[in-house]
């Protein structure tokens, strides 16, 4: 049990496959609240107001609108910061803790929304990993004057680089798993056996959600069938529940992970609900540090030059 447990997280891997795992993410994530303002919450009446546990017990207040834009423009410059491995440790512990603020503030209006949870734990891990090592402006610098106040000695091999991504992994499933056995709690099935997931395309189909479905027709006519509606909510709770066997082999992690991907997509093309913070996080699960070892020996050479 201890050999596996330190051959699943603690195994030898480039710096590079942790660098481009980073560069991704936090790159998606800059993309996606590009255009968000944050200052717009200061106006929100008080009787909205309704903070999570942490904003509750600590008695965190809604800071003034010039603070909220300032904090906004300052995460998003460490998310910038951080994508590119620019003073990447204190970028990412800087994009993690504002991020905390910023989105536990607007969640704590009206209704709490559980997209940007995973993103928040996936911060949390990057900012204590040396993922700032590989495919970095850091490394860069570092290799070019060989001094970086951010640069630590990058090993061409370490356990380090290895179990920031391992961790994640676990997260990942194990919010999936949450959510499947949440479904299996239900008697008798109902979330699958009932006409739950057909009423569920219809709704969503007449009413939208935060986004209206990619295609419009498609939730009346799977709502219409009611039989593949009852197959596809079978789908989603076998992949959800089944998520942590991803972990453990190889040929099933092949076929969970992209089925878990597709469903997140199917549920934004159906019915409206996006989780674009979700998807981001299945990069970690692409095996870049081996595509990088089979790219063009040009292409292969140039990078070796950068970084």
């Amino acid at each position: 049990m201890s050999s596996a447990f330190f051959s699943f997280f603690f195994r030898d891997a480039s710096c590079e496959n942790l660098g481009i795992c980073r560069f991704l993410f936090y790159g998606i994530i800059l993309c996606l609240y590009l255009e968000a303002d944050f200052s717009q919450w200061a106006k929100v009446p008080d009787v909205l107001w309704h903070p999570i546990f942490i904003f509750d017990f600590f008695r965190i207040p809604v800071l003034s609108a010039d603070t909220l834009r300032f904090l906004g423009i300052l995460w998003l410059t460490s998310l910038l910061f951080s994508a590119a491995g620019f003073l990447t440790r204190p970028s990412t512990l800087c994009s993690f803790i504002v991020g905390c603020y910023l989105l536990g503030m607007q969640n704590s209006f009206a209704k709490t929304h559980h997209t940007e949870s995973l993103m928040l734990v996936v911060f949390c891990v990057l900012c204590f990993s040396r993922c700032g090592d590989g495919f970095s402006l850091d490394a860069m610098l570092k290799s070019r004057y060989k001094w970086w106040p951010c640069g630590s000695g990058v090993k061409r091999l370490s356990p380090e680089y290895h179990w920031p991504v391992r961790l994640i992994w676990v997260m990942i499933a194990l919010v999936f798993c949450t959510a499947g056995i949440s479904k299996l709690r239900n008697p008798d099935f109902e979330w699958i056996t009932s006409e739950y997931m057909a009423t569920l395309f219809v709704n969503k189909g007449l009413t939208g959600d935060r986004v209206d479905p990619l295609i419009g027709w498609l939730p009346f006519w799977l709502g219409s069938k009611v039989w593949l509606s009852s197959i596809l909510a079978g789908l989603v709770v076998l992949l959800e529940s089944c998520a942590p066997l991803a972990l453990v082999n190889g040929y099933l992690r092949a076929v969970i992970i992209p089925g878990l991907f597709f469903m997140l997509l199917g549920f934004w093309a159906i019915i409206g609900a996006p989780f674009p913070q979700w998807l981001a996080a299945f990069v970690f699960w692409v095996p870049w540090g081996e595509l990088a070892v089979r790219r063009p020996a040009f292409f292969r050479n140039t990078r070796s030059a950068m970084f």
